[in-house]
């Protein structure tokens, strides 16, 4: 029998809408679409796709570089006498049959909870869980990388977790006072009961529930574990229970409204609160010796040259060595086709003001990233600029070895060389965290979604554009700029057309490595407050699609298909930019007083009919 979770609807239904998706994904396109599917397909779409990424050999490693949300090692927690990744588990509503266990175990849990052999159906309600009587299988969990709490129900309809250590922690509600005679572990489950025994667990956490998870760490002591499970909605609720004294905080609904990345904040929130780590050991290394200084020198060295390349596009356009290799000066070769010297001038331009940008964002990552320890922003100067050295050899492709070119790309490398071999903080300061989803911040969801967009765009065009370079070389609207024929190419000449590949393959390749060096800092690097990711980003769309547009403007290449692709990526990038400015320019939200303090909440609420 199937197993379903809950959703967000305003009649009784069922679903599983969890897919393996970060929240810039999950948030502004999945979990709408998934709300509005009929519940099982949902639930067979969500389930199928995410357990069938975490069986494939590589789905896990693509879980980790769309989500990158491993716990940190200061997380680690022993409870019970098992130790624990971080004190924030996966409740077992999030996928009672175990079907994607593999891919869940990657999503910065510190463990899991299964409902032993057989676990409740879950019904959907708009405000919360509703358990039923029906069952399903439950046997598969994440293995022994990933610790395992076990529930059970017992005959009269109590339940209980099988602690690690033999013993058994039986499930109060969180309403229920600390009885006279106390357990040894305790399980604090937020909801109601319903008629059946099972819970009505509701989305956001009740009012006072910190404070009532306080009472209980006060009479169980600082020795016995004390488990909630639920009432995380956002990660302020999570630090919250984890500061009234809870040990572990079993997360299941909160999953499926906020995103897969809600474990990740809330590591990432209760990580804040810990001592910050020791003084890394390169801060007294020489600059000269340092990684980000070389990854800085190679970006300004790109820079340079992308402002050389502009101005040489905008003037002369070929350069003696391109004049012997065609054996013809830029006089004849426009008597040749008026128009050859603007086509050619519109290419190196294109190629000029992606140069400027990208030696800004490496500029940028440097200085703001590798210097203070952010690997992202070191992947993602050296995997962009392999990627851009490595299309130097498209010339085996198209036959012209350009000596300029050759030149300073074996100047850049050695730079690119220092870059991986210059010594690296060991760990990045820890970074602003958001506890509250406010407006600002689901703005941000669609912000990075387009940009992502963007980056992924930029690697298919350095295809796309790389392919064309090295076999057609023009397409049809060059040649109706041309204002010549498929059949009249031929006539240009071999070396001619030699150069104009060159310039297209150069081309494709400068954009492969702008679409690797922007991606992998808006996945990982997307933060509140991370304002040099904005200044970096805009350094590097600015000159890319002045220069793009204002040269087809310049020249009069305005063919709309032309065009089209340059205008759509603008579109997605400034507005991504735009729509993410104040998430990335502003401070985190400070945490409002969500919760009653401890000392200010009542001491309990009415007590439930009998037991646990």
């Amino acid at each position: 029998m199937s197993t379903p979770l809950a959703g967000l609807a305003s009649r009784e239904r069922r679903a599983q809408d969890l897919v393996v998706m970060p929240d810039w994904f999950y948030r502004t396109i999945a979990r709408p679409l998934l709300f509005c599917l009929p519940d099982p397909t949902a639930r067979r779409v969500a389930l199928g796709l995410l357990g069938t990424l975490g069986r494939l050999p590589a789905g896990g490693r693509v879980i980790d570089f769309l989500g990158h949300m491993r716990a940190d090692p200061a997380l680690a927690v022993t409870v019970g006498g098992q130790a624990y990744a971080s004190p924030f588990l996966l409740g077992w509503r999030v996928d009672p049959e175990g079907r994607a266990a593999a891919a869940l175990a990657r999503f910065g849990i510190g463990g899991s909870e299964r409902y032993g052999t057989n676990a409740p159906e879950v019904e959907r309600k708009k405000d919360g869980l509703l358990e039923t009587g029906a069952t399903a299988a439950s046997a598969l969990h994440p293995g022994p990388a990933c610790p395992v709490l076990t529930r059970a129900r017992r005959a009269d309809g109590t339940e209980f977790i099988l602690a690690p250590d033999g013993l058994e922690w039986p499930v109060w509600p969180a309403t229920a006072p600390p009885p006279p005679d106390l357990p040894d572990g305790v399980v604090l489950q937020v909801g109601d009961r319903s008629s059946d025994g099972g819970w009505c667990i509701p989305l956001r956490p009740p009012n006072g529930l910190a404070g009532r998870v306080h009472l209980w760490r006060q009479a169980l002591g600082p020795e016995r574990p004390l488990v909630v499970a639920g009432g995380v909605a956002e990660p302020a609720d999570g630090v919250a229970l984890l500061e009234a004294g809870a040990d572990l905080v079993l997360i299941d609904a909160g999953l499926v409204f906020s995103g897969p990345g809600l474990i990740k904040r809330c590591n990432e929130a209760w990580l804040a609160t810990r001592p910050p780590p020791a003084p890394r050991p390169t801060e007294n290394t020489p600059a000269p010796r340092q990684s980000w200084f070389w990854a800085a020198a190679l970006g300004a060295a790109l820079f340079g040259g992308g402002l050389l390349a502009l101005i040489l596009a905008l003037t002369r356009v070929l350069l003696p060595y391109d004049e012997h290799y065609l054996g013809l000066v830029a006089a004849e070769l426009a008597r040749l086709n008026p128009r050859l010297l603007a086509f050619m001038s519109h290419d190196r331009a294109t190629l000029a003001g992606v140069m400027l940008g990208l030696g800004w964002l490496y500029w940028r990552l440097a200085l703001a990233g590798i210097r203070r320890g952010d690997h992202a922003a070191w992947l993602a100067v050296v995997g962009s600029a392999l990627v851009g050295f490595a299309s130097f050899f498209y010339f085996l492709g198209f036959g012209y070895f350009d000596p300029l070119h050759a030149f300073v790309t074996a100047i850049l490398f050695q730079l690119l060389v220092a870059t991986l071999t210059g010594a690296r903080p060991e760990a990045a300061p820890r970074p602003c965290v958001d506890q509250h989803e406010d407006a600002t911040w689901r703005r941000a969801q669609w912000s990075q979604l387009l940009l992502v967009v963007h980056a992924f765009g930029l690697l298919f065009a350095g295809l796309l554009i790389s392919f064309i370079g090295l076999t057609r070389v023009f397409v049809a609207e060059d040649l109706a700029f041309l204002c010549i024929g498929a059949g009249e190419v031929p006539a240009l000449g071999e070396r001619l057309i030699a150069v104009v590949a060159h310039d297209r393959a150069t081309l494709g390749g400068m954009l492969l490595a702008c679409g690797i060096a922007s991606l992998l800092p808006v996945l990982w690097d997307y933060r509140r407050g991370n304002a040099w990711l904005r200044d970096a980003l805009l350094g590097l769309g600015a000159p890319s699609y002045a220069a793009a547009i204002g040269i087809h403007h310049a020249v009069g290449y305005l063919d709309w298909r032309h065009l089209l692709p340059a205008w759509v990526g603008g579109f997605l990038f400034f507005g991504g930019l735009a729509l993410g400015w104040r998430f990335l320019g502003g401070l985190p939200i400070a945490n409002p007083a969500s919760y009653p303090t401890p000392a200010s909440t009542p001491p309990h609420a009415p007590p439930p009919p009998s037991g646990p």
